[in-house]
């Protein structure tokens, strides 16, 4: 799921990327935090590009937003369209999460 990352920014590729409605939802999300500076989404690949300020997304809220994020990638990695509501429900909860 993530074909590259260095600290800023990272590629995440998964067939789940290929529905634009939920790289929306999903992409309005992360652009209410600060520390998001960019989100691009290509739909033909499957593929999504999340640049962020580092220096705003301490280590140690990544790690508590782990176990959460594990979850997700799990729905994501078995996506056929049957779980498209878990899915979609799990963004919901990424709105409470502080990013």
């Amino acid at each position: 799921m993530i074909t590259s990352f260095f600290p800023g920014r990272v590629r995440l590729r998964a067939p789940i990327f290929k529905e634009t409605d939920m790289v929306e939802k999903a992409q309005a999300i992360l652009q209410k935090s600060d520390a998001v500076t960019h989100v691009e989404h290509n739909p033909i690949t499957g593929s999504v590009l999340i640049e962020y300020n580092p220096a705003k997304v301490p280590m140690e809220k990544l790690v508590s937003m782990q176990d959460f994020f594990l979850r997700l990638a799990k729905e994501a990695e078995r996506f056929d369209g049957t779980n498209r509501e878990q899915i979609l429900s799990m963004l919901d909860e990424l709105k409470n999460l502080d990013l």
